[in-house]
């Protein structure tokens, strides 16, 4: 099911620690399986991180959704005379469940910007296609409650249960299709 607020997205190094501490750049989900990230990318280019996109958001009841995803392909696109402001463009793996929180923008208008304004990223906010205020994000207040999250849904998705041995065979049953209720494969 598809989630219906954008999400915050966050570059983060796979290692231990939660979401704050992972934390590596911001991002924006622009279609459903493409994050663009901004420069400096030192982070990409460092073959020694390894790295998946944070794609979270709050809920009013409960904990907030949160996704973590691979990344399939990393492109780093900028301009040829100034390769410092570059950006990044970002294949995931799957498609995110959040919205996308990107806006339109017309090419002859990025063109124009690009004539002025060698950082991407800078460029992108200032036709409208990202936010401008993205980068000012303090890490802490906004990464903050999603290791919470995450521990939630956690402690929600383990249930154990404990059974007689017959009830216990009723349940292994059918996985294992060792009875004649089951219809094994249908396909």
């Amino acid at each position: 099911m598809d989630w219906s607020c954008p999400g915050v997205v966050s570059i983060q190094r796979i290692a231990a620690g939660d979401a704050v501490d992972r934390h590596l750049s911001w991002a924006v989900l622009v279609t459903n399986d493409l994050v663009v990230a901004p420069a400096p990318l030192d982070w990409l280019r460092d073959p020694e991180v390894d790295f998946e996109v944070l794609v979270a958001s709050a809920r009013h009841e409960g904990p907030g959704v949160v996704e973590r995803i691979r990344v399939r392909r990393a492109d780093i696109v900028g301009l040829d005379k100034a390769p410092s402001g570059a950006a990044a463009i970002l294949q995931l793996e799957h498609r995110s469940r959040h919205r996308p929180d990107t806006g339109g923008f017309e090419r002859d208008e990025f063109e124009a910007v690009l004539a002025e304004e060698v950082d991407i990223w800078q460029a992108l906010a200032t036709v409208g296609a990202v936010p401008r205020d993205l980068l000012d994000q303090e890490v802490r207040p906004v990464l903050g409650p999603v290791a919470s999250w995450e521990r939630a849904r956690r402690a929600n998705s383990v249930h154990e249960r404990l059974y007689t041995r017959s009830e216990l065979v009723g349940r292994w049953c059918c996985p294992f299709k060792c009875c004649a209720d089951c219809v094994g494969r249908w396909w």
